[in-house]
């Protein structure tokens, strides 16, 4: 076809198809993140018992605990892909959201009149930026819909009125994935005050047509995100949930530690955005281009990510189209050639398809690689499947005292036969059960009182690598039932199921 050959024969389009096709790559992870399988288990327990759970369901420290499903609808659709294709479907069908959302920055960058090449870098800029906080968990469909909700309020602000009647239907179903739908409405509302600000500035006492039609759209997404199982008290859990995690010194609550290099992507988008917005306001042909709304909506994002490191993503997704579309502008100002058209030839075409290939095969081999990692041997590799199994083969009623990292698999795997003591979602555990957890887990100068906590607990088994724990209940008659990899399964001397197991191979 004429349009791939001229694809491929303009290297700045062919840069941006095999970026876009690389951005895959970085989207696609099945085993970092651990809550993947308490997502999944939980989608399952809602499947088979037709109800959504409103106490804790996986801990034996938090009985009864009030329990915000507000992840439901993801995790179901989590259990749901699995049982049509395991975890490696799961992983790459939430890898396709999260690609969607660069997409969607690619598609703003060129509603601001962004060329090939600032789409390309931007847009890997925005990719490198995200990676950290992507991967197979629910809050990647906020990263998604924040740029679905973003693009309608662009093509309602440039008069495409009827596609404002979508918000309320994509909030709705987001306030039933992903409690970050408060997001999506805090962007919205600096939307219309931006534009409504605009309008004064020029004299005007009433906005225009499209501002008031978007405010509607927006206060009617308001009272539809209230139809979901928490009713309007969402609203009141998605705004504190952020001040109780940070106080439990979780990482991804933290605002970010530059000296970590997988962040120096979003210090690179925020440092640069900053300067090519000083560059496109003290130049007058770039400044005119310049959109408030884009800039506060920027600098809000901005603001999250620096709060907490689980922002990244979104702040990625609402920073990087203004962030190339200034990169445009601000090159085009600065230089003094015109770009000639390229001019086709076999070997550019050929060269084009190189590099479109390269994003490809890259994107495919990440692919493999998920298969592999998806596999009972790479599961295997990452988390305690061995142990697991001897746990599995203890009455009922075990209390699980294992590491966050290996919890969700935990439980995942032995639900309802057995509880944790901590896991993922420690906003239903509350703060005392996350101290003592963390006491636990960081005793290695104390070891007596991590017991003491484990015997209140009614702990009746620890699966842990710390060994100064480890120690400590050999001393007081724990025993080892199984060796796997790091980590050692210890479980009361009284247990009628302990016997002794050696090591998995």
């Amino acid at each position: 076809a004429e349009w791939i050959k001229h694809l491929l024969a303009e290297p700045r389009r062919a840069l941006l198809a095999c970026v876009v096709l690389l951005s895959y790559a970085a989207c696609l992870d099945v085993l970092s993140d651990p809550d993947v399988w308490w997502h999944m288990r939980l989608g399952r327990l809602i499947l088979d018992t037709h109800s959504i759970p409103s106490t804790e369901p996986f801990s034996y420290t938090a009985v009864g605990h009030e329990f915000t499903a507000h992840e439901w609808l993801a995790d179901v659709i989590f259990a749901l892909l699995r049982n049509a294709g395991g975890l490696f479907l799961v992983a790459v069908v939430m890898a396709v959201v999260a690609w969607a959302a660069l997409i969607i920055v690619w598609r703003r960058a060129e509603l601001r009149g962004a060329g090939p090449l600032a789409c390309a870098i931007g847009l890997a800029v925005a990719a490198r930026a995200a990676q950290p906080v992507l991967g197979t968990r629910p809050q990647v469909v906020s990263f998604a819909l924040t740029g679905v909700v973003l693009l309608i309020a662009d093509h309602v602000l440039r008069g495409n009125r009827r596609v404002v009647w979508v918000l309320p239907v994509i909030f709705l179903v987001w306030a039933n994935l992903h409690a970050g739908f408060i997001a999506g409405l805090g962007f919205l509302g600096l939307c219309i005050g931006a534009e409504v600000l605009v309008s004064w500035i020029s004299g005007k006492l009433i906005p225009t047509a499209d501002v008031l039609r978007l405010a509607a759209g927006t206060a009617a997404s308001a009272l539809a995100a209230c139809l979901n199982p928490a009713g309007p008290g969402l609203y009141i859990f998605s705004l504190t949930v952020p001040g109780t995690e940070r106080q439990k010194a979780i990482v991804e609550w933290q605002p970010p530690v530059f000296s970590d290099a997988s962040l120096w992507g979003l210090l690179f988008l925020l440092v640069s955005f900053a300067a090519l917005l000083v560059i496109a306001v003290i130049r007058p042909d770039v400044r005119s281009r310049i959109v408030l709304r884009d800039v506060l909506c920027a600098a809000v994002a901005a603001g999250l990510a620096l709060y907490a490191v689980r922002n990244t993503a979104i702040a990625a997704g609402v920073i990087a189209p203004v962030w190339i579309a200034l990169a445009h502008d601000v090159v085009l100002s600065l230089r003094k050639d015109v770009a000639t058209p390229a001019r086709v030839t076999p070997f550019t075409v050929v060269l084009g398809a190189v590099i479109v290939g390269l994003g490809g095969a890259t994107s495919v081999a990440a692919i493999a690689k998920a298969a592999a990692d998806a596999r009972q041997s790479g599961v295997a590799a990452m988390y305690p499947a061995c142990a697991v199994s001897r746990l599995a083969t203890a009455p009922p009623g075990q209390h699980v005292y294992v590491s966050y990292g290996a919890s969700g698999y935990v439980i995942d795997a032995l639900y309802p036969s057995a509880s944790v003591y901590e896991y993922g979602e420690s906003i239903s555990l509350g703060p005392t059960v996350f101290a003592h957890y963390v006491a636990i887990a960081s005793d290695d100068q104390a070891p007596p009182s991590a017991r003491f906590l484990l015997d209140d607990s009614a702990t009746s088994a620890v699966l842990t690598d710390q060994p100064a724990l480890i120690n400590d209940l050999q001393t007081h008659g724990w025993i080892t039932v199984v060796h796997d990899h790091a980590s050692v399964l210890l479980a009361r001397a009284d247990a009628p199921w302990v016997h002794e197991g050696g090591a998995c191979l």
